[in-house]
């Protein structure tokens, strides 16, 4: 076990206190923590990048990156809370850092162990000269919310989870010389191409073939489940991404259509085609995430037999450095 400091202690907030995770010391107990907290919820609490981060940690397969800080937010010495934060690159103009916040749900829900992890990422963002902060809180009820706004934080982005059975699926028809298949190697670029330019100038923008070829290497990918649609001309036009999740479930993981080829009803099409794929290998559920403000995407997604079930939240705020650490907040602060 490592030694820790004063400066490993971010923040107190009644009988919790949150402590930055330094090594591997106490990584089992956090991947401990968020295994009870998801069954529990029954929906991921932490984006899948920082879970293979953890666990790849814990396994002793990577050494903790230095743009890449964690939190562990202890009650009488047992884990209730933790938050994993990025940090930007040096020569990153916005200075924004991204991470995930989770919570034992058997705690309330503005129980300190969550108010303690925003105070603490915050901190942990003022020490690193971060510019601004934006945390993912999943499964977030109108107490958590609550909670953000009292701390300081802003909902910056709502994404609905959305949920449909595949027990019926209506048809529909494709246009005549569009070919729907599965993913090849050789599709790479194009499905990137295809990525960049439906999400260019959105929050999920900035898709590059480094970035697609990571998400390529999770233990989940299959390019059976990654379907391409392509015109006459033998290109991508569209994509429809989905993933298997087990327990019956299925996902719509990324469902995207090249700008040039809007207006020809490619989403309802490659919709249909990923939930009929998901229905064959045997899953009788589909679910996806999308963004609240993009009408347009909800409307498919509603029209289509989705219904929203919860929904994730980014909070965010603004950091400015400071000379050391706040400590001692107590419950009067909430």
């Amino acid at each position: 076990m490592q030694a820790s400091d004063h400066r490993d202690v971010v923040a107190r907030i009644d009988d919790v206190e949150a402590r930055v995770l330094r090594g591997d010391d106490g990584v089992d107990a956090v991947v401990a923590l968020l295994d009870r907290a998801e069954d529990a919820a029954g929906v991921p609490l932490v984006d899948e990048s920082e879970r293979a981060r953890l666990e790849a940690l814990a396994d002793g397969e990577i050494d903790r990156h230095h743009h890449w800080h964690s939190v562990v937010a202890r009650r009488d010495g047992a884990a209730v809370g933790y938050a994993g934060l990025v940090l930007p690159d040096p020569d990153d103009e916005d200075g924004l850092a991204r991470g995930d916040v989770a919570v034992d749900r058997q705690s309330r829900p503005c129980d300190p162990p969550l108010q303690s992890l925003l105070v603490a990422v915050d901190e942990v963002g003022r020490r690193h000269d971060a510019g601004r902060l934006q945390v993912w809180l999943r499964h977030a009820t109108e107490d958590d919310l609550h909670c953000a706004a009292r701390s300081g934080y802003a909902i910056e982005r709502r994404l609905g989870v959305l949920s449909r059975s595949l027990d019926a699926l209506d048809p529909v028809p494709v246009p005549e010389g569009l070919v729907i298949e599965g993913f090849d190697d050789a599709d790479a670029d194009d499905v990137v191409a295809v990525l960049a330019a439906a999400y260019a100038g959105t929050p999920d923008g900035g898709w590059t073939r480094e970035q697609f070829d990571r998400k390529r290497r999770f233990a989940w990918f299959d390019p059976d489940d990654l379907l391409v649609a392509r015109g006459p001309d033998g290109h991508v036009r569209g994509l429809h991404w989905t993933k298997r999740r087990g327990d019956g479930a299925g996902e719509v993981y990324n469902l995207a259509v090249h700008p040039d080829a809007q207006g020809e009803r490619l989403g309802a099409v490659l919709l249909h085609a990923g939930l009929a794929h998901l229905a064959d290998i045997g899953c009788r559920e589909a679910m996806l995430w999308v963004d609240l403000a993009n009408e347009r995407a909800v409307r498919l997604y509603t029209s289509q037999g989705f219904e929203v079930v919860w929904e994730d939240v980014a909070l965010g705020r603004d950091v400015r450095p400071s000379a050391s650490p706040r400590l001692g907040l107590s419950a009067g602060t909430r």
